[in-house]
């Protein structure tokens, strides 16, 4: 009897042989340590066998522990997840921004900006096939956590960028201040 080729058959093999368990995570602690060791030279210029080395046994000892292994595999999806939502959120921006983005410099851009980011929030809040979107307590708490002090700084950043300059006759608008603060010369200069 002939068996067919099932690609959910091969992730499973792999799965069941540990490859998701033991070689990815340490491929992926190897590979970030060992960059970050050559990029930074700690341990001194020209030593690529000794970065390899630190970064081998840096990556052993993290598959040697398990539970670590698990918060890896459960996190990596997530991150995987964010980073395809802002290249899409980028991606649908510069379909609105056209051809040059050079900041929020009118209302418009910013009205459309806005509604992109709206509609990301729910096309994530309510994927298709999975039925409602709910977060646990944990979850609501965690986001909480980051999104009050990063909304903060950016009341802040807000504040300070806003205030009046040398030259200025009126108000700037919300579209400029952002602008200012993310195209021309606010935290770019």
């Amino acid at each position: 009897m002939a068996t067919t080729f099932s690609f959910e058959n091969s992730i499973e093999y792999l799965q069941n042989i540990g490859v998701f368990d033991y070689v990815l995570p340490f491929l992926l602690i190897f590979a970030i340590v060992f960059a970050a060791l050559e990029k930074t030279k700690i341990l001194g210029t020209d030593k690529t066998n000794i970065n390899a080395v630190v970064s081998l046994v840096i990556g052993l000892l993290l598959i040697s522990r398990q539970e670590i292994v698990a918060i890896i595999n459960e996190f990596l999806p997530n991150i995987s997840l964010i980073l395809v939502v802002i290249l899409m959120s980028l991606l649908l921006i510069s379909v609105i921004a056209g051809d040059e983005f050079k900041g929020l410099n009118n209302g418009l851009l910013t009205m459309g900006i806005i509604v992109v980011i709206t509609a990301v929030v729910i096309a994530l809040a309510n994927p298709v096939g999975y039925g409602s979107f709910s977060l646990t307590q944990r979850e609501i708490v965690s986001l909480l956590q980051i999104a009050v002090p990063v909304g903060a700084l950016l009341l802040i950043i807000l504040f300070v960028v806003g205030g009046r300059r040398k030259g200025d006759a009126d108000k700037k608008k919300l579209g400029d201040i952002i602008g200012d603060i993310f195209g021309r010369g606010g935290l770019n200069t």
